[in-house]
């Protein structure tokens, strides 16, 4: 039985993902540019973004750029929890088992959406990109936050969405599971050596918390 769980954020807790790709061509469109294409954004998911953010930028302007990010954090707040993860994290709350977040983006980024969900009920550790050098898929998030709940990455389980995610967890030392959503479905996980993939909360409990 795994002593404590950590989560990514966006596109694993709530559906950040579409959001953010939907409001991007949004802005594009608006300042009659081409909408970035599914399969240029799905590669940004998970990391830095640093492509997405170039491209942007040569587009629209840094000021537009921040547009677009500050229209995304403050409306995603509204997105609702995933049912999956409400219904475990529930679970782990009853049972005791510490809880973190281990996100590519800064903490005040996903602070309203944090706030609205009441997580702070669930998570005992945030740890974000200011609080680490190089963000996913370099393990250092993973690292930083099994070592503030105080426990060896053997004994923690990791939720991703993206193959970035799953991939710092994994050099990190954690086992993973990976559930997917419309915008990481299609990623290629074949050389991601992941524990299960898009399995039911009853599944992750009944396998790996309760076997």
């Amino acid at each position: 039985m795994y002593k404590a769980v950590v989560f990514d954020f966006d596109g694993t807790i709530i559906d950040t993902e579409k959001h953010l790709y939907d409001i991007i061509n949004k802005h594009l469109t608006k300042h009659n540019h081409e909408p970035v294409s599914l399969d240029f954004y799905t590669g940004s998911i998970g990391g830095a973004a640093n492509d997405l953010h170039e491209y942007l930028e040569d587009k629209l302007g840094e000021a537009l750029k921040e547009e677009i990010y500050t229209e995304h954090h403050e409306t995603s707040k509204d997105l609702p929890i995933f049912e999956k993860i409400k219904n475990l994290m529930a679970y782990l709350k009853q049972r005791h088992i510490p809880m973190a977040i281990a996100t590519s983006s800064y903490r005040a980024s996903i602070e309203p959406a944090f706030k609205q969900l009441a997580l702070d009920d669930y998570i005992d550790v945030v740890v974000g990109r200011e609080d680490v050098a190089e963000v996913k898929p370099n393990p250092e998030l993973y690292l930083t936050a099994v070592q503030a709940l105080n426990y060896n990455p053997v004994n923690c389980l990791a939720l991703e969405d993206s193959v970035n995610g799953a991939t710092a967890a994994i050099n990190a030392g954690l086992d993973v599971i990976v559930n997917t959503n419309k915008m990481t479905e299609n990623q290629d996980f074949a050389n991601v050596a992941y524990l299960n993939k898009d399995i039911s909360t009853a599944n992750i409990i009944a396998n790996y918390f309760e076997a």
